[in-house]
């Protein structure tokens, strides 16, 4: 093996090291794909869910003579197809990934003033590196939505065409840098959009699922289950605004030169009133949402999120009270947003097939 080869596989041995350190730090693997996960099941099965208490039953209920044939007691059983469902999973995740690399364009010139411990700023990963990389997940998702349905692409397209606006910051950078908390509202705005994505890419696996079980098209059906999703669509919003306010909620020694943050913003006892507001608002449209699907899924959704809001609250008041670090709004954010999710029929899903399968 000749020097130049010998570089040349140091050269990629290091830069996969160097992209290694940069995930740790910016984008943790584990932390990311167990959020990507919940996130695109909660939206699968809450979608999967008002498919059969809205429309299934229905339908069904018309064709009275095919119901034992064709579902029996499968009815309320959503199909977890998972040749399809991962590939669902992977665009969401890089989805997020990509917003990641987006905004280290975004914020290159200000991290590096402010910042200058981040990897891109310190040299472990360029730019153009980080662009190649985005450009090889589009690819790759584009080969993906195939495997689900060729019409996800479409929707997915919404979501570049967003993040690339985001990235521009709308092309009013100076107006929106001065103005934090429209500044955030507007950039959460994709969430929307990723939502739609998971909801849309549920639609064609459980059409394609249902058209080889009744040879019937779900997709003059959709409008029916548009108020039944509005919930999601508001939770998974607002969401992104907890995840917001709850990581730049600070205490006092813990803030940032030239960094903004919702504590110096509002002061401290603001942003948390805000963001316990804010759980509450979530508490009630979780609520909204379940109200579409089943008793039994109602009345557990409203046990565990319950004592979630309180055990929440408890602790923020508890971060104002003893001056408690940072991590304490950061973490219970993150806490609520997965209980929160996983709430709208993924947790209920779970157990009552558990008890299912135990009976059975």
């Amino acid at each position: 093996m000749n020097r130049s080869n010998i570089n040349s596989k140091k050269s990629i041995i290091q830069n996969i090291k160097n992209f290694k350190i940069y995930l740790n730090e910016r984008f943790p693997l584990g932390k990311n794909s167990f959020f990507v996960l919940i996130f695109t099941l909660s939206g699968y099965i809450y979608a999967g869910l008002l498919y059969n208490s809205k429309i299934i039953k229905s339908i069904l209920s018309k064709e009275v003579n095919r119901v034992p044939l064709l579902w029996g007691k499968e009815i309320d059983k959503i199909p977890i197809i998972w040749y399809k469902l991962f590939p669902l999973f992977i665009i969401i995740f890089m989805i997020f990934f990509q917003l990641r690399i987006t905004d280290e364009f975004k914020d290159y010139e200000e991290d590096l003033k402010y910042r200058p411990y981040r990897p891109v700023q310190r040299g472990i990963i360029s730019l153009k590196a980080l662009g190649k990389i985005g450009i090889a997940t589009i690819i790759i998702q584009i080969i993906l939505a195939h495997v689900i349905n060729s019409k996800l692409i479409y929707f997915m397209l919404l979501v570049w065409i967003y993040m690339f606006l985001m990235t521009k910051e709308f092309f009013i950078k100076n107006w929106l840098t001065e103005r934090i908390l429209i500044y955030a509202l507007s950039h959460v705005v994709i969430m929307i959009f990723i939502t739609l994505v998971i909801l849309k890419g549920t639609g064609y696996i459980l059409e394609s699922h249902f058209l080889e079980s009744l040879y019937l098209s779900l997709e003059r059906y959709e409008k029916n289950i548009f108020i039944g999703l509005i919930p999601l669509f508001a939770l998974n919003y607002l969401n992104g605004i907890v995840l917001e306010i709850g990581r730049k909620t600070r205490r006092a020694n813990e803030e940032e030169y030239g960094v903004q943050t919702y504590s110096k913003l509002w002061g401290r006892k603001k942003a948390v009133f805000i963001l316990c507001i804010l759980y509450a608002i979530e508490y009630i449209l979780v609520l909204l949402g379940l109200s579409n699907m089943y008793k039994e899924f109602f009345m557990t959704g409203t046990l565990i999120l319950t004592i979630t809001l309180v055990i929440s609250i408890y602790f923020m008041i508890k971060f104002l009270k003893k001056d408690l670090t940072g991590k304490i709004p950061e973490n219970i954010s993150g806490i609520w947003i997965l209980i929160s999710s996983m709430n709208m029929g993924l947790i209920q899903y779970a157990v009552f097939y558990i008890l299912s399968l135990l009976k059975s």
